[in-house]
């Protein structure tokens, strides 16, 4: 029980896919790393990396909402009725949090 045979995403999808989950992890981690840094010079260098990387990150997830707008995703494997309405949830508050938090800075 699967995915009908040869539905996939396309490779312009999964890039996107992948650009953004290690750009927000690099992202995420850079705040962590300069959250308790002194006053300096190099924390006001890693404070502008990390914002425009948010910037980056924001315009990505743009083009991802495009893409994913244009072309049909494949098919959810066959799962309980609960499960695909889980997932197309978290799928939805994953996008928004993508738009939300660069916006929150």
């Amino acid at each position: 029980m699967g995915r009908e045979a040869g539905a996939r995403y396309t490779r312009t999808a999964i890039g996107l896919h992948w650009l953004m989950a290690v750009g927000l992890a690099g992202t995420f981690l850079l705040g962590l790393s300069m959250h308790e840094l002194p006053p300096s010079p190099q924390r006001l260098r890693l404070y502008a990396w990390h914002k425009w990387a948010g910037v980056t990150l924001f315009l990505l997830a743009l083009l991802r909402l495009r893409w994913r707008l244009a072309h049909r995703p494949p098919p959810l494997p066959v799962m309980p009725a609960w499960q695909r309405l889980a997932a197309q949830w978290v799928h939805g508050l994953l996008y928004l949090l993508m738009f939300a938090v660069p916006l929150s800075g």
